[in-house]
């Protein structure tokens, strides 16, 4: 399966719930990834104020990203509780990144986006436990959950942004980037007791 994310559009496909903010879908008979609306807009927010490196207005913000302004505050509570953004009081006040754009990946801002991920984990946990399942088979499914998230958790907002500043060469830069992840998950460092 091709893993390629698209941003959510209305459509009358039926998608199925596969990772907090994310649904699996399908266009031309191939199956993509797609991110729910309030993931989508969050993750358009934050890429924002990472490029602009500073306090910017929701009305900006908003008007800039296509984000109904109602809701990008409502997603920006999600976000401040995280500790992504900060919001600035007053006439010149607005929000901006509370830590570098290395310091932060697509996995923090999908899970301070969905509001019960966390319980949502835990259920699925729970329900996995007491599943009649093979075994050989939960241990398969678990190790497609955590692919994904080590996946999300491999790029930084600053990958994104050095992407989007090489346009020739944004594919082959973030395969670069994405290829030492893929060793450290098939070559883990052994714990030491």
């Amino acid at each position: 399966m091709p893993f390629l994310i698209r941003c959510k559009e209305e459509s009358s496909e039926p998608g199925v719930e596969m990772r907090a903010g994310l649904r699996l879908i399908t266009i031309d008979r191939r199956p993509v990834m797609q991110l729910k609306a309030s993931t989508d807009y969050g993750l358009r927010a934050v890429l924002y104020l990472a490029s602009k490196k500073g306090t910017c207005s929701s009305k900006d913000i908003a008007q800039d990203m296509s984000i109904p302004r109602d809701y990008l505050i409502q997603l920006a509570q999600l976000l401040r509780n995280a500790g992504i953004i900060e919001a600035r009081p007053g006439k010149h006040g607005g929000y901006r990144l509370a830590r570098d754009p290395k310091d932060i990946t697509l996995l923090q801002i999908i899970n301070a986006l969905d509001e019960d991920s966390k319980d949502t984990a835990r259920l699925r946990r729970d329900d996995r436990r007491n599943a009649t399942m093979l075994r050989g088979t939960r241990e398969v499914y678990d190790l497609v959950l955590d692919s994904y998230d080590v996946y999300f958790d491999s790029i930084t907002l600053q990958m994104l942004l050095d992407c989007s500043n090489d346009p020739k060469n944004r594919r082959e830069f973030l395969a670069s980037c994405l290829t030492g992840e893929a060793q450290r998950l098939l070559h883990p460092i052994a714990k030491i007791a």
